[in-house]
């Protein structure tokens, strides 16, 4: 079985934007640049090929997304830059992968993962203002495979919205 999720890519000017965080902070186990992106929904222990035929007779809207304001931790252990303005594209996803979703599935919050905080540490990065938006016109099905440096993301499908 396979774990894989359905995300918005960043556009460069995002990406740009996060590039300028001072990510240099011991304690953080920062996530590579290439592999940011926004999840829209999740998927542990899946038949790829149905995900797949899902994805792409999916009918979804475009949207805006709105980073910011500021960097936050999402419980202890996350730090995360929020993204705002999905929760219409969410739901066009979710009802659509409603076969496929778990039962115990967390509720959405949109963002863009940072770093996980391996201690507990004051993180000199939150309270950091960030803030953009951009068209989301795109979505992506990326297949993650856990290995012993990270997780490993390959994208296996590409949707254009509506």
């Amino acid at each position: 079985m396979t774990r894989a999720f359905i995300s918005v890519p960043l556009p460069e000017s995002v990406r740009a934007t996060l590039l300028n965080l001072d990510r240099t902070q011991q304690g953080i186990s920062w996530s590579a640049p290439e592999q940011w992106h926004i999840t829209i929904h999740f998927f542990e222990d899946i038949d790829i090929e149905k995900v797949k035929s899902l994805f792409f007779s999916m009918k979804a809207q475009r949207a805006v997304a709105m980073i910011g304001p500021e960097v936050r931790r999402l419980g202890e252990e996350v730090l995360v830059v929020p993204v705002n303005g999905l929760s219409g594209l969410e739901e066009d996803v979710r009802v659509t992968m409603s076969i496929q979703r778990s039962p115990e599935s967390l509720p959405f919050f949109g963002h863009i993962t940072l770093g996980r905080i391996k201690q507990t540490l004051n993180v000199e990065l939150e309270g950091k203002r960030v803030e953009g938006s951009f068209k989301v016109n795109r979505l992506l099905l990326v297949e993650s495979q856990v290995t012993p440096n990270g997780h490993k993301h390959s994208v296996v499908g590409s949707q254009l919205l509506s």
